[in-house]
């Protein structure tokens, strides 16, 4: 422990007019070093010089208590009067009609908890932010809601490229961070967080769900091609979907790679290009107002007659624009898997959900529901392994690795590297609607099982894709 004293001064002024002079005592960690200049007062810089003696002795003994003193993170948290939850996804512009599910479904979630006493009597209030806008704004947004708003908790981002850079400044800045829906595989492959959880399985779990699925429904496919967003997420998803195809099926063909400036609305030229590739399967991840104006363009030039298009996350409104026959949705059809007549919680979070904004939840609605119900039982089994004390932020984290938790999707598991996993489903749009609920039906439904469509913690995507059978 060093302290610092500064410059100790004593005026001694000598007898028959002598000038003054300045004894200067300079202290320095526990160690004091005197140096007098004066010929004079000596009695007085004796008793000058005991003083001084007795601050020593505190100055060691406040050190000594210091280094004894446990560091502010072994003390006791302190129970909140509420906690505050930041949840940031697109409240303006295209990117909405994707995530106003996500949006609702949190509001509804904070009420609910808290009519039920919130979390171990802290009720949740939520802060509702705009995604939209650019990278670098989102970090800096960040570090305004943890320093300025003091926000205990931060839930959303889409887009992959706020994810990557987000990360880091959770961690920087010490702060709870769960990504509900971003589904870049990179995130925790290329290094592994502290604060940072993903509720949701990465794009490797829809992409090779869609594999194994095109290839159930076309055994003898010959020709695959893809349309994507240019950015991580769409180049990443096409590359496991291609990779894993073409694993399983060897012969099959790549016949074109499609790149679209991310939430473009004009498809013209591309929806001409594949006309004339005639690929067996096209695959894309384009979502939002993006896949809205693809469907529409595709639809009416009769794309869709002459190749199966493989939407990786669809909304409910485009399965309905969709003619028969597509394949949609690998990112999770939860309104009809788990079947809600037979699974309770998926029914009362859909009833309740459709009760309060008039429509069902789309896919993300249920991803919000797991990061919300995740981030309960992560707080609840701290309280429960420290005796009933509320957690800090280090405990609430170390409650949430390895945590097997039940949401309206039914079981997620967090694995210590902070990425969650779960099955992955699949089916073929009908143009009909469920008598009950008035969801869009899927048929030739299948569900993945968990391990058979996400590849284990301590192994990498693309090296596991490629470690597999010729025939899966």
């Amino acid at each position: 422990m060093e302290i610092h004293s500064g410059l100790l001064h004593r005026i001694c002024a000598e007898d028959k007019g002598e000038k003054k002079e300045i004894i200067h005592f300079i202290s320095r960690g526990c160690k004091m070093k005197e140096r007098i200049i004066s010929r004079g007062c000596k009695m007085k810089e004796r008793r000058y010089l005991l003083k001084l003696a007795v601050v020593q002795i505190l100055f060691m003994s406040l050190a000594v208590g210091l280094m004894v003193m446990p560091s502010s993170s072994a003390l006791a948290a302190a129970k909140p009067a509420e906690l505050k939850i930041a949840v940031v996804q697109s409240l303006s512009g295209p990117g909405v009609p994707h995530d106003i599910s996500a949006v609702n479904a949190a509001k509804l979630l904070i009420e609910q908890f808290n009519a039920a006493g919130g979390i171990d009597g802290v009720k949740l209030k939520g802060i509702f932010v705009d995604a939209t806008g650019s990278t670098t704004d989102k970090v800096v947004e960040f570090q305004r809601l943890v320093q300025d708003e003091k926000v205990d908790v931060v839930i959303g981002y889409t887009s992959s490229s706020q994810c990557l850079a987000i990360a880091p400044a959770a961690d920087r800045l010490k702060t709870l961070t769960i990504f509900q829906v971003c589904a870049n595989y990179r995130l925790f492959e290329q290094r592994n967080y502290e604060y940072v959880f993903r509720t949701s399985a990465d794009s490797v779990s829809e992409n090779v769900a869609a594999a194994l699925y095109v290839l159930e429904i076309k055994p003898d496919l010959k020709t695959i091609a893809g349309m994507n967003y240019d950015y991580a997420y769409g180049r990443d998803s096409w590359d496991m979907f291609k990779k894993a195809v073409l694993k399983l099926k060897p012969d099959v063909k790549v016949v074109g790679e499609l790149w679209t400036k991310f939430l473009a609305t004009e498809y013209s030229a591309e929806v001409s290009k594949l006309l004339a590739l005639k690929p067996d399967v096209i695959h894309t991840v384009n979502w939002g107002t993006g896949l809205t104006s693809f469907i529409k363009v595709a639809s009416m030039r009769g794309l869709f007659k002459q190749s199966l298009l493989v939407a990786t996350t669809g909304l409910l409104h485009q399965a309905e624009m969709l003619p028969k026959g597509v394949a949609f949705s690998g990112r999770g059809y939860h309104l009809q898997f788990p079947d809600p007549d037979k699974f309770e919680p998926n029914r009362k979070f859909i009833e309740s959900y459709k009760g309060k904004f008039g429509v069902n939840p789309d896919y993300q609605g249920h991803f919000m529901a797991q990061a919300m119900y995740g981030l309960k039982a992560g707080i609840e089994k701290a309280i429960k392994t420290k005796g009933g004390k509320w957690p800090s932020t280090e405990e609430i984290v170390l409650a949430m690795e390895n945590l097997r938790y039940e949401t309206p999707r039914g079981e997620v598991f967090i694995q210590k590297n902070h990425q969650a996993v779960h099955e992955s489903m699949w089916g073929l749009t009908t143009g009909k609607l469920h008598p009950k609920y008035g969801y869009p039906l899927l048929d030739h439904f299948r569900v993945y099982p968990t391990v058979q469509v996400n590849n284990p913690p301590e192994t990498k995507a693309v090296e596991w894709i490629e470690s597999w059978p010729k025939k899966k």
